[in-house]
């Protein structure tokens, strides 16, 4: 059992994988679309990539890496198969309609690379 820095440093390992999982109504919006905007911007001054994709891209591997990052750091949190099943179903969901919002604010030109 952990104790101390070690339970300290797991528990802010915990919570950074937390701020990018999908388990959070509100993180899409302030955490990984934002975060995947900046990484979309890196990308296509470093490789021939279209922007939108680049976006979606790096969206959907905050979201992955959120999950990874809280399951590898020790934390149970979905107990049972059933709940299993729910979570990614809501996750798929959630998922798929900010990446229909991102497309959106794109072809409206609201969503563009920097100069």
């Amino acid at each position: 059992m952990k104790t101390g820095p070690d339970k300290l440093l797991g528990r802010m390992v915990f919570f950074v994988g937390w701020l990018l999982s999908p388990f959070t109504f509100w993180n899409d919006a302030f955490v990984n679309i934002p975060l995947s905007y900046l990484s979309a911007i890196v990308i296509i001054r470093l490789a021939r990539v279209d922007f939108l994709m680049a976006v979606l891209v790096s969206y959907w591997i905050s979201n992955v890496l959120g999950i990874a990052i809280m399951y590898f750091s020790g934390k149970v949190i979905i107990r049972s198969r059933k709940d299993l099943l729910r979570e990614l179903a809501v996750f798929a969901a959630t998922v798929s309609v900010y990446s229909l919002v991102v497309v959106a604010l794109h072809r409206f030109g609201v969503l563009k690379p920097l100069p």
